[in-house]
């Protein structure tokens, strides 16, 4: 069977010319502290948010994007039940963090460039830029379509996560 190369990069090829910052994606984090903005590039799969992007590949085993973390801003504390996260430093410094579910207690790990991180399920996981200049990292999630994530108990995000999982659940019930 002869490949049609055409097809294959149509398919298969995602180009940063064709890629734009969605800015908007984790907004609902930024609204709750301005130091959770940040903007995601996704190049195969939707992630978690499974956003509408037309403009992506089509994910067979797991998820890729690239992020932009500001100067100062924090990708906050969550968790995946169901899959590992990879964070790989493409520019910049950053500090991972990292908690244990039911630990108070937030381990930080320095990041520099081409520095990796893999955060297994279940283990609170976030990023913090505490350096004067931008981050780029790559972010890989272990599958096509991963639950979305919970976060720390009594934070104000997993409040509001918990609120909007009410609401979701209501208008099912309505239907």
């Amino acid at each position: 069977m002869a490949i049609d190369i055409k097809e294959f990069e149509k398919k298969h090829v995602a180009r940063l010319q064709d890629r734009s910052l969605d800015w908007n994606v984790l907004k609902f984090q930024e609204e709750i502290d301005p130091r959770f903005k940040r903007a995601q590039m996704r190049y195969i799969g939707r992630g978690a948010t499974a956003n509408a992007d037309s403009n992506v590949i089509a994910a067979e085993h797991f998820t890729l994007s690239t992020m932009v973390l500001p100067a100062g801003c924090i990708g906050p504390l969550h968790l995946h039940d169901d899959v590992e996260e990879v964070f790989f430093i493409i520019k910049g410094s950053v500090k991972a963090l990292i908690q244990e579910v039911d630990s108070d207690e937030v381990h930080e790990i320095r990041l520099n460039e081409r520095d990796c991180i893999s955060s297994p399920p279940g283990v609170y996981r976030g990023i913090h830029n505490d350096g004067d200049e931008e981050a780029l990292m790559l972010v890989m999630l272990g599958a096509v379509k991963p639950n979305l994530p919970t976060y720390v108990k009594g934070s104000e995000l997993e409040e509001l996560r918990l609120q909007r999982a009410k609401e979701r659940e209501a208008i099912i019930a309505d239907k």
